[in-house]
């Protein structure tokens, strides 16, 4: 095979590879891929998704403790009524809560205490009485008796409310209030609360530190003639458990998937040449 010198080629096929050689070596002086760095806020965002992950994870968690605690709650609330023992230790009171008793005695009318205002159902604004209750061994302990319109706050307004005769209350024993962040502090000194503080209220009347919540099975019509003649009315026996996890859960879990898209976004974006300027 005879080879033809490099004189003899085409003059076309000379020129073009010599502009290709060209260009490529002017591509790689004038072209550097970028290089793709990782700050702190990207490790920031890794963790984000599995932090978030496991907090959803723990609300599911206390979600299903959460409704195992209602159910054995209101089972104990339609439980038949048992007598208020004498005492109960701190250590047990929690076994007790929600649990239906009866126990008689005296009100303490005088030392009648007002929580609130609180609004009903239908909107009317009062407040919750609570009141001692003298036992026939003398002890005392306390009984949230139930709620009153504003109109009735004055005692003096509801003389059908300050029945002095021995009296017997059925209702649920309850453990102390837990106030949120806007509920404003109570002034004892005052007489005006705004949640049930039940070791303090224990401490100004002298009583055990007990508070049984009076219920009211009667039909809502009857509502009507206990609230003119300002007779505390009762609380309907319904389980007063704060539950939002399951908002919780759908909030955590929301974040791990925007959290996720972003870092996938990021992560998967291609990194393009920089073109540098020559001087």
């Amino acid at each position: 095979m005879l080879l033809r010198p490099l004189s003899v080629l085409p003059r076309a096929r000379v020129a073009s590879t010599c502009f290709r050689r060209a260009m490529s070596t002017e591509a790689k002086a004038t072209y550097q891929p970028k290089k793709r760095q990782f700050g702190f806020g990207t490790a920031l965002l890794c963790t984000i998704p599995f932090v978030t992950f496991g907090l959803g994870t723990w609300q599911v968690q206390r979600l299903r403790w959460k409704h195992n605690l209602i159910e054995r709650l209101e089972e104990r609330m339609y439980m038949d009524p048992v007598p208020l023992p004498r005492r109960i230790s701190a250590t047990t009171m929690d076994d007790y809560e929600y649990r239906r008793v009866v126990v008689e005695g005296t009100f303490q009318h005088d030392q009648e205490m007002l929580v609130g205002p609180r609004t009903r159902g239908d909107g009317v604004v009062g407040y919750f009485l609570v009141t001692p209750l003298i036992r026939e061994d003398g002890s005392r302990i306390l009984v949230k008796r139930g709620w009153v319109s504003n109109a009735k706050k004055d005692a003096a307004t509801r003389p059908d409310s300050q029945d002095r005769a021995p009296v017997q209350v059925e209702g649920l024993l309850r453990l102390t209030e837990q106030p949120n962040s806007f509920t404003p502090d109570n002034e004892p000194d005052n007489n005006q609360w705004y949640w049930i503080d039940l070791d303090t209220m224990a401490n100004l009347t002298y009583s055990q530190p007990l508070l049984v919540e009076s219920v009211n099975d009667k039909p809502s019509y009857h509502d009507k003639m206990l609230i003119d003649r300002g007779i505390p009315i009762g609380r309907s026996p319904v389980v007063e458990v704060r539950n939002s996890h399951l908002q919780y859960i759908i909030t955590w879990y929301s974040l791990t998937a925007a959290t996720t898209a972003m870092l996938w976004m990021l992560l998967r974006r291609r990194s393009y040449p920089v073109k540098i300027k020559r001087l």
